[in-house]
């Protein structure tokens, strides 16, 4: 029976996916004509709209870029899973030393990853384990949610600028839908995944380099900077101290390069991966935008795995003791 269950669970999140990704865009209206707006948009597939930056929702005065919405979900969803998963753990019954359910799902996610860090960390694992979990959970979970019916397809219509491309509005009952003609609107999403967007990644970025140099610094004390400004080769060592000296300047810089690489690595496969799927689904409005739905999930999944690895893998070498060489 739990086969069963799985199997109509896995087919019913497909089917969603299958929903969302040719749901034309909508938002809230109250409007009329529905029957003649589904004449209209029989056999039309609205063409993607392809923007980099977040659209922003004007709430009031304040103006909140959508990706923000979807951040604050992804976080959302990883506080509930962590309340529900340790909530026997923190009241100390004894149904924690069974774990079922969501704890059985937090405790596997925990072990099988911390067993991972283990191996690149070594006993450093279980200190810096908590940070690189999060990393892998939060990146997961963010990308994971870009497959979620109403992510992109679901928001308030706007009119276009003058002179920019725009497309024709028509009710559909309480709603208003875009269609494939030419006209003066557009759609803003009220959610957008938080990783197509690259202040996110590049925030993430920016915390991995940060804590790795933390990381060396507790284990090596202030003179790991000397294998980036190296004054004590450059006035000891002779022409081999010069080297030293411009080799600790280029280390210095691959640090700067890591957060360039790991923002764009994680931005680009996610923004390219929301783009596949609009053309896709644009292009062929049915079945075959669910094999691009499975990838995603995998891609999401494998980004997730890349930047905690990558991460722990820095750190292993910035904390390493190279003794006397």
């Amino acid at each position: 029976m739990r086969k069963v269950g799985t199997v109509l669970v896995i087919l019913l999140a497909i089917g969603l996916c299958l929903f969302s990704c040719v749901l034309s865009p909508v938002t809230s209206k109250g409007a009329t004509g529905a029957i003649k707006a589904i004449k209209d948009t029989m056999g039309s597939v609205v063409q993607p709209h392809i923007q980099m930056p977040a659209e922003f929702l004007h709430i009031g005065p304040v103006r909140i870029p959508n990706s923000l919405l979807g951040t604050l979900i992804a976080d959302l969803i990883l506080i509930v899973g962590a309340v529900a998963g340790t909530r026997y753990i923190r009241a100390g019954r004894p149904e924690a030393w069974v774990p079922r359910g969501v704890q059985n799902v937090v405790e596997w996610i925990f072990e099988g990853v911390s067993g991972l860090l283990r191996d690149v960390l070594g006993e450093r694992a279980e200190r810096m384990a908590p940070l690189l979990i999060t990393f892998f959970i939060f990146i997961l979970v963010a990308n994971w949610i870009e497959l979620f019916p109403g992510f992109e397809s679901i928001g308030i219509i706007e009119e276009v600028p003058e002179g920019a491309h725009g497309l024709k509005v028509v009710p559909l009952g309480p709603i208003q839908m875009l269609t494939s003609e030419e006209g003066h609107y557009t759609l803003v999403p009220f959610l957008r995944a938080a990783n197509t967007d690259l202040n996110v990644p590049l925030a993430l970025a920016l915390v991995s380099v940060f804590m790795t140099q933390v990381y060396a610094v507790q284990e090596q004390g202030w003179g790991y900077f000397n294998r980036f400004i190296n004054i004590r080769a450059l006035k000891h060592g002779g022409a081999m101290g010069i080297m030293d000296f411009v080799v600790g300047l280029l280390e210095g810089m691959s640090e700067v390069t890591k957060i360039i690489s790991f923002a764009f690595r994680l931005f680009g496969n996610i923004f390219a991966g929301m783009v596949l799927l609009a053309v896709i689904s644009s292009l062929v409005p049915f079945l075959a935008p669910v094999i691009f739905y499975l990838l995603e999930v995998f891609v999401g999944f494998i980004q997730a795995f890349v930047f905690m690895m990558l991460t722990a893998a820095f750190i292993a070498v910035a904390t390493a003791d190279h003794g006397a060489h």
